[in-house]
């Protein structure tokens, strides 16, 4: 066999055997069945050459050739169709061209030979080479080879450009894989021009495989890290084989032919070293990939330094949960995990973060006996276990394949199970030790204390929007008299306008008027209407956005005094049926701050509202806003009750309230205090019994305003 001869074998067997288990480890996935296309296109090109170049009749040659060249038409159509899924390029009637142009020059190739592939020729004395090609072929080589690999390797540059982390080392690794074995390929186009040029660039074809299969296995690349590691084993095994075949049936023939006469005793000793050195080379090869890809030991002080930095500091849940997952997958090296939590309102457990290539929705029933034997346990359960007596019962064993699980830890917090963490295989194809359970268990126990914290915090976080909404709505309630009144007024005299003017015009009292002056008329009672309704629309639209959740958007623009007079003239009809009168002392050029609007009225609605409360009979309520330095101050007045001190110390704290029982819940004053802390300010109160009270408020200027200091007209 010749030297392009193996290269030509090895590129054969390497790229078939990466296709093959490529695609039987995802059969189901379009990118692994494109990947097929791609490695079978040049393995297709491997054995095709191979025969060509090695038998000396015309006609056999030139069909092995047309077998290779439709392997080379075929790899850069699937190679463009990949990158383009890989990439998630949306190119469709472009990829839709490029199969339609490969199947015709594949007709020109297998119908019309001279027009193609020309001729074959003998070349450096070993060879059977095709060449010189035809029109055809030329073609087919600048404007489709050369431009369709061109373009893919610029899709591939232009996403690496916009990638970071392991996305832009999986690119970079795909780029120089596939890069070598393309210019691994072009070494084979020169001897077709008659360029003396010997094919030996073709053993970088057998690379690229091996290149896309380590940063497969180290970089997780289209995630088949197992079936890789088995295909290098496997490709280890028959380079070996056949190395080890070559030599002896060499050595056989050399010497023991001659003994015994006989070709096939003669292979005898190479068939029985073979079957010697199998095992052995195979763990060798088991233990060379474990060691220099997968490093199968992982670091458990790595685990541990990422949980303790990383996992337990996270008090958002969503976030705890997807870094668990995604944390224990790259440092632990599996295959695949996922974290299933207890939803109390449902009664199930939910898969709520989950990592790998089999990352699916997944829902447990609480009544499950796999649940409930779980959490009678309380203890982990291997799917392999040589220390079990028992098999496990069909239950678990089905959990296990449908969570592709190998290990399943209870998450318990105080005797009650909170979630479920499902381990899936190594990817050094390890099975879990007890020194993977020692480390593992303490850690599950303080995720469960972390996952029951942030599920706590969630629900206060909860519960204190829908109390600050409710409060909101309350407030509301207490209005709706006022509005109605404010609405239906000005209604009513749009009304009354306009019956009057039909009675007038149906009593005949506008008989005698031209056609001009009733016209005049209906546009006088019409400008009526029209103000009437602004006025109706006015305060609609107001109790409509003070109805509305705040969003939290800080506006660097927010005039303390606007938000004041909005709140005030929204409250002020209500206030004026409870004999309570406003006194506003708003100082016209305050500073604006950095805020968010809403709630800054949400803030002011409700010390305004409490105010209210606190006045027993005739009141009043003076709101005031000035600049002094820096700050915008507001004081919020009243001449109400008043509070001792014990009160006063507490009015902040959540729940606390002097009211009677079902009239308040505690928690305005204290949800107005983060509101205003939210939004880069300070609140204060003083009172005394019988004197009313005043709320401080303290906020400051936003850092773009020019405005000069307003004179103090209150004095503080």
């Amino acid at each position: 066999m010749t030297l392009f001869g193996v290269s030509a074998l090895l590129t054969g067997v390497t790229s078939l055997g990466m296709g093959v288990f490529v695609y039987f480890n995802g059969r189901n996935k379009k990118l692994n069945a494109i990947w097929l296309g791609v490695t079978s296109g040049a393995a297709i090109w491997g054995f095709g050459s191979l025969v060509a170049t090695q038998i000396s009749d015309y006609g056999l040659s030139m069909l092995w050739w047309k077998f290779a060249y439709v392997g080379v038409i075929l790899t850069p159509v699937f190679f463009f169709h990949f990158i383009c899924i890989f990439l998630e390029y949306n190119l469709k009637m472009l990829i839709r061209i490029t199969y339609l142009l490969a199947a015709v020059f594949a007709i020109f190739n297998i119908f019309f030979e001279k027009l193609f592939l020309g001729g074959i020729n003998f070349v450096f004395e070993s060879l059977y080479w095709f060449g010189p090609p035809g029109i055809v072929y030329n073609f087919f080589y600048v404007l489709f080879y050369l431009l369709l690999n061109l373009f893919s390797y610029y899709l591939l540059f232009r996403k690496m450009r916009t990638s970071s982390g392991l996305e832009r080392t999986q690119m970079l690794y795909f780029i120089v894989g596939s890069g070598v074995g393309w210019l691994g390929s072009e070494g084979c186009f020169p001897i077709g021009w008659n360029l003396n040029v010997y094919p030996i660039t073709n053993f970088l074809v057998v690379l690229y495989p091996i290149i896309l299969g380590y940063a497969i296995v180290r970089h997780q690349l289209m995630d088949i890290t197992v079936i890789v590691k088995k295909t290098l084993v496997f490709a280890g095994l028959f380079a070996a084989s056949f190395g080890v075949f070559v030599s002896f049936a060499y050595l056989g023939a050399a010497v023991f032919e001659n003994i015994v006469n006989n070709r096939w005793i003669a292979l005898i000793p190479s068939v029985f070293v073979i079957v010697l050195i199998l095992r052995p080379l195979e763990n060798f090869l088991v233990n060379a990939t474990d060691k220099f890809l997968f490093q199968k030991k992982y670091d458990y002080r790595e685990l541990l330094r990422t949980f303790s930095n990383e996992v337990l500091a996270v008090l958002d849940l969503n976030t705890l949960v997807n870094i668990t997952v995604n944390k224990l997958v790259e440092v632990v090296k599996l295959e695949n995990a996922a974290l299933l939590l207890y939803d109390k309102g449902k009664e199930k457990f939910r898969m709520v973060s989950s990592g790998g290539p089999e990352a699916t929705e997944y829902i447990l029933d609480v009544g499950e006996g796999f649940i409930r034997d779980i959490q009678k346990s309380g203890r982990y359960v291997l799917r392999e276990n040589p220390d079990r007596k028992n098999d496990l019962s069909e239950d678990i064993k089905q959990k296990f394949d449908e969570l592709k699980a190998e290990v399943l830890i209870p998450l318990t917090h105080r005797d009650e199970l909170v979630g479920v963490l499902s381990l899936g295989k190594k990817k050094s194809d390890e099975e879990f030790t007890q020194d993977d359970i020692a480390i593992l268990l303490p850690l599950a126990k303080t995720l469960s204390i972390a996952i029951t914290n942030a599920q706590l915090i969630e629900e206060l976080s909860v519960a204190h929007a829908q109390s600050a909404q409710r409060e909101k709505m309350a407030v509301i309630g207490t209005l709706s008299a006022g509005i109605n009144h404010e609405i239906c007024n000005p209604l009513g005299i749009a009304r009354g306008q306009c019956e009057m003017f039909l009675l007038n015009l149906k009593d005949g009292i506008y008989k005698n008027k031209t056609h001009e002056e009733l016209i005049e008329k209906a546009q006088e009672i019409m400008q009526k209407v029209i103000h009437e309704t602004d006025r109706a629309t006015v305060i609609t639209r107001k109790l409509s956005s003070f109805a509305k959740p705040a969003k939290g958007l800080t506006e660097g623009d927010v005039h303390v005094g606007d938000e004041l007079n909005e709140v005030v003239g929204l409250v002020e009809h209500d206030l004026k049926l409870d004999n309570i009168r406003v006194i506003s002392k708003i100082a016209k050029d305050t500073h604006p701050i950095s805020a968010d609007r809403k709630q800054l009225q949400e803030i002011f609605f409700n010390i305004v509202r409490n105010a209210a409360q606190s006045i027993e009979g005739k009141g009043t309520i003076t709101v005031s806003a000035l600049n002094s330095g820096s700050s915008v101050y507001v004081d919020i007045k009243d001449d109400g009750i008043g509070m001792n001190k014990e009160h006063m110390s507490q009015i902040f704290n959540p729940f606390f309230t002097t009211k009677e029982p079902g009239q308040g819940t505690g928690l305005g004053l204290f949800i107005v205090k983060q509101i205003v802390e939210k939004n880069n300010g300070h609140i204060s109160v003083d009172s005394e019994p019988g004197k009313g009270t005043v709320f401080h408020l303290v906020f400051d200027a936003h850092k773009g305003s020019k405005n000069e200091e307003a004179k103090n007209i209150d004095d503080r």
